[in-house]
């Protein structure tokens, strides 16, 4: 998926000898390219049994996500973005409100697809962003971001989060104090989503060869929703 905010409309063929190994690959694999531009939203979709009138139709609908590492999305990669891949689906092309400092700088990749695939899974959604700065420990100031729900009246009922550090690089105080407050969203209602990581559990190599587990946080706490990747052949 990578990349895709920034994807070209059209793709160029830059010389004779490419554009002749892609018509053999086209009559090699009956017709098709033997590339793809990735898991697009139509893809998504499409796996998901989402049609055009699976979009979001109530005004009170509200859905949020968080960006973290001076990772920044931009307004106008993502009105680009809906441009090039959203015309199957009734959607919107900005955010409502952004929470916290947006820095101008360059798009961050991470930051710029948690808003763009949030809003074509859910489209045509309210969409809030809260935009954390500084870190913990060189890390995702997690606590920080929930003492700011924590203080707001008025906030989006669902946050997916695609952030998380290793366990065995936080203190457990600092988790169980990231816990209380999970506990505390969803005792307001809050459904807050995390992504398992890239790897699943991941695993921590130990001298000697006894290797272990090494799970993601706060994809590892019970008090919140963890959402694994879905790996596609040939989408």
């Amino acid at each position: 998926v990578g990349g895709l905010h920034r994807f070209p409309a059209e793709r160029k063929v830059v010389s004779r000898a490419w554009a002749k190994r892609e018509m053999e690959s086209r009559q090699h694999y009956g017709g098709r390219a033997a590339f793809h531009l990735g898991v697009t939203p139509s893809i998504l979709r499409k796996r998901y049994n989402m049609t055009g009138g699976d979009i979001g139709l109530l005004p009170n609908n509200s859905q949020a996500c968080a960006q973290f590492l001076e990772q920044y999305f931009h307004q106008a990669d993502l009105a680009e973005f809906m441009q090039l891949f959203g015309s199957s689906f009734g959607h919107r092309s900005e955010v409502d409100q952004v929470v916290g400092h947006q820095g101008k700088g360059k798009a961050g990749l991470e930051a710029s697809l948690d808003v763009e695939y949030i809003m074509s899974t859910g489209a045509n959604i309210s969409t809030w962003v809260f935009s954390n700065a500084g870190r913990h420990e060189s890390q995702e100031p997690f606590l920080a971001w929930l003492l700011l729900l924590s203080n707001m009246s008025s906030l989006p009922w669902v946050h997916s989060v695609s952030y998380g550090d290793d366990e065995d690089s936080l203190s457990r105080a600092y988790m169980e104090r990231v816990n209380m407050e999970f506990m505390k969203a969803a005792s307001r209602g809050l459904t807050i989503l995390f992504a398992s990581g890239d790897d699943g559990a991941g695993c921590r190599r130990v001298p000697g060869g006894n290797h272990t587990f090494r799970p993601s946080f706060p994809a590892s706490s019970p008090y919140v929703t963890t959402v694994g990747g879905t790996s596609f052949k040939n989408p």
